[in-house]
């Protein structure tokens, strides 16, 4: 607890929960009494008072996003160096019981954090801030996520026993039926699993080009139900999921040329020109634009707004991404010339 990434990454996550903990007051009026249609002074007050909350949320939620990168970098490249028989954030993350639920909360809890700021890029577009005061409703699991979050840093850092040989990198073999509990653990239906990521990214790539060629006169057309959408968002969930699935247990044997290395972390090393990291991205982006599109079918007949350009370039850019989840893997696959 006394190295100086840990203390900055602790000193950080305690200054956002401050942060949130000083506005939660005012965002209590803003929901009890908020009131859009009334002139008087209070309403004018919470006016004033909602951009600057608006702000602090903007600024700490957004540095709760980078504040992940961070975390990468520290169980990847710093944790590792203090640990015994740690080579990268596989032995840091398993050095307690706290790694990789800490890992995957992080993960998690940007979708939380991400959905009111949407919201609150809605809101601001709109004049007569339809989204306020319901939009406020999410400070409150994105405040729980930074507690969570402070909570579990706590003990993971405090709990790192730099006296204990980390095992990293190991193979596990499994001699028990395989379920879903272990499914992502193992390997025994990879060709299920490609055809499975290859089914569910066909989907969602049909969708983005066949948007590319269509011209709604409105983005609140009746054909964009929410029914859709939710299907689309559980097409692309599985596609997210089932893209990892493949990476771990397929494509990283080329990206690292050795059969037998399944690590995801390695990616994010600087010889492996850090593809880790835009790998990830690109799904993020993807998960991101799956979200979003799924609040906007239920907000979007509270809104006035024209969206239709923000859309169009939202969904080339979802593209884009989605066409790099496939490509970039894909490439090392087809450029090997080395056997296996």
């Amino acid at each position: 607890m006394t190295d100086t990434w840990i203390i900055a990454q602790l000193l950080a996550q305690s200054c956002c929960f401050f942060l949130l903990l000083m506005v939660l007051k005012t965002v209590f009026k803003i929901i009890i009494k908020w009131n859009i249609s009334s002139n008087d002074e209070n309403q004018i007050d919470l006016e004033r008072r909602t951009f600057l909350v608006g702000a602090v949320l903007e600024l700490v939620l957004l540095f709760q996003s980078f504040s992940l990168i961070a975390f990468l970098v520290t169980i990847n490249e710093h944790i590792p160096s203090l640990l015994r028989g740690a080579m990268c954030a596989t032995g840091a993350l398993e050095a307690n019981q706290f790694g990789y639920p800490l890992l995957y909360f992080k993960i998690g809890s940007l979708f939380v954090y991400s959905s009111f700021l949407f919201l609150h890029f809605l809101d601001k577009k709109e004049p007569t801030y339809p989204l306020t005061p319901q939009k406020y409703y999410l400070v409150f699991p994105a405040f729980l996520c930074v507690i969570t979050e402070l909570i579990l840093m706590s003990l993971y850092f405090w709990n790192i026993n730099p006296d204990l040989i980390a095992t990293c990198c190991s193979v596990s073999f499994f001699s028990q039926e395989i379920d879903a509990t272990n499914f992502l653990n193992s390997s025994v239906f990879l060709n299920e699993g490609i055809f499975a990521w290859i089914f569910t990214g066909s989907i969602l790539g049909i969708y983005l080009i066949r948007n590319l060629f269509k011209n709604n006169k409105s983005d609140k057309s009746k054909n964009t139900s929410f029914l859709s959408n939710f299907l689309l968002f559980i097409d692309g969930i599985l596609y997210i999921v089932l893209s990892v699935y493949v990476l771990k247990f397929f494509f990283v044997k080329y990206i690292y040329g050795l059969p037998s290395h399944l690590c995801l972390f390695d990616i994010f090393f600087q010889k492996y020109n850090y593809i880790g990291y835009l790998l990830f991205f690109n799904l993020f982006f993807v998960g991101l634009f799956l979200v979003n599109k799924l609040i906007f079918a239920l907000v979007k007949n509270k809104l006035n707004t024209n969206y239709l350009v923000f859309w169009s370039n939202y969904k080339k850019i979802a593209l884009l991404f989605w066409v790099l989840s496939w490509l970039v893997p894909c490439l090392y696959y087809f450029s090997w010339e080395g056997s296996l």
